[in-house]
């Protein structure tokens, strides 16, 4: 998709473009997108409620599509798209999403950052972790809400579940856990699609591996292998915003 002119994205346009894509009616609180580390734009604000959108479809159509149908997480997945749908027609002002800009590799690398917060919120709530906890870098307030020892190993849970066995944790939120999966499995594709072999100061190898890529794939990885909420952040804080620092000069916010 790309935008053919620079243009303030009327209210109208938006509410009835997704009440189009899913027209199901529901009564919900707002999920607002809270600021992190990077300075954002309407260009990559807008992006990361799109891919909100896209997710929050797959994680129905995954739900509706399952032998074992849980209705539940698909009704919550729509709830979460309606969320998405208020928070922005409640928006002071219009997204102004610029065409020569929508696409470039800084929109697209603060889209990833934008949904690695979204992974350590879900996955945060799956395991009842307040999301300031698991957006922060202080590590020593997670083991106030979570079983792990000094190692950072979840005690409540055997370390490394494949989801097959996940009818055997006891989440608060399983679907919650199945969100943030799904997130990091979009946040790899994006970066395949649009950002691999275009970091900084790197020459495209599709061989070798990039840090950027090893840590997009390890957050996919864990997530999937059920890893501590812990494990998840140190992946997030320490690896994959840093990373996306480094590979696409992103700026932080003063």
């Amino acid at each position: 998709m790309k935008i053919l002119n620079t243009y303030k994205l009327p209210i109208p346009s938006i509410s009835i473009a997704l009440l189009l894509l899913f027209s199901i009616q529901s009564v919900i609180g707002i999920k607002s997108i809270q600021a992190h580390n990077f300075d954002t734009d309407d260009n990559s604000t807008f992006l990361t409620l799109i891919n909100q959108i896209l997710i929050e479809t797959r994680l129905i159509n995954n739900s509706l599509s399952s032998d074992d149908l849980d209705r539940a997480n698909a009704i919550e997945s729509v709830k979460n798209i309606i969320d998405i749908y208020d928070d922005i027609i409640i928006s002071e002002d219009s997204y102004v999403v610029d065409s020569d800009k929508f696409y470039n590799n800084t929109i697209m690398a603060t889209v990833i950052a934008n949904l690695a917060d979204e992974v350590l919120r879900n996955y945060g709530a799956a395991f009842n972790v307040p999301s300031n906890i698991m957006l922060s870098m202080d590590f020593s307030k997670i083991v106030n809400y979570t079983n792990i020892d000094s190692k950072g190993q979840n005690l409540s849970h055997s370390a490394n579940h494949p989801v097959g066995a996940m009818t055997e944790l006891k989440f608060d939120s399983e679907a919650d856990y199945y969100n943030a999966k799904e997130i990091s499995d979009r946040i790899v594709e994006i970066y395949d699609s649009d950002l691999k072999g275009h970091e900084i100061g790197t020459v495209s190898n599709n061989i070798t591996p990039s840090a950027l890529e090893k840590s997009l794939y390890e957050l996919q990885r864990e997530v999937t292998n059920v890893a501590s909420p812990m494990k998840i952040m140190e992946i997030v804080h320490a690896k994959v915003h840093p990373n996306l620092q480094l590979a696409f000069n992103l700026t932080l916010k003063r």
